[in-house]
């Protein structure tokens, strides 16, 4: 892994698989210099172990639904009008949602701070329902959608 970046930060980016789609991916830090071996193995399992990430975004989702006033409700109707003339059903809905790209904030400063950032959508057309999983908190979605 090579970081690019310096004093001020570092970023890391490639791709990764989640839910069945190829994701950018990045990861920024903001102390490279205490970015160390134990630091690296904490990364190796959070990126080997996409499948618990994916899982508690998607609880997280389909939680959100039961809010009609939700960011993911409104991309629901959204999805159910183009798609289902009306009449969606949540799980065909939850099964066309994907991540659009995975942000990792390694060592941003503070506690509750954003940890992982992914936006979900059906469509890039769409817009998109952003998830941010914060530490000591959990997931968290953004009271309101992103723009196309």
């Amino acid at each position: 892994m090579e970081l690019v970046g310096g004093v001020g930060g570092a970023v890391f980016e490639t791709t990764t698989e989640l839910s069945g789609a190829t994701v950018p991916f990045r990861l920024e830090v903001d102390y490279p210099s205490r970015f160390d071996e134990r630091q690296v193995e904490q990364l190796d399992a959070i990126l080997l172990g996409w499948e618990r990430i994916d899982m508690m975004a998607r609880d997280a989702l389909t939680a959100a639904l039961d809010d009609p006033d939700s960011a993911p409700s409104a991309l629901f109707r959204e999805w159910e009008e183009e798609f289902a003339s009306g009449n969606g059903d949540t799980r065909d809905f939850l099964a066309e949602l994907k991540p659009e790209s995975v942000t990792m904030l390694w060592d941003a400063p503070g506690s509750h701070q954003d940890r992982i950032v992914m936006p979900w959508g059906y469509s890039l057309a769409a817009g998109s329902v952003v998830l941010r999983f914060r530490e000591r908190v959990g997931v968290e979605i953004d009271p309101v959608r992103s723009a196309v």
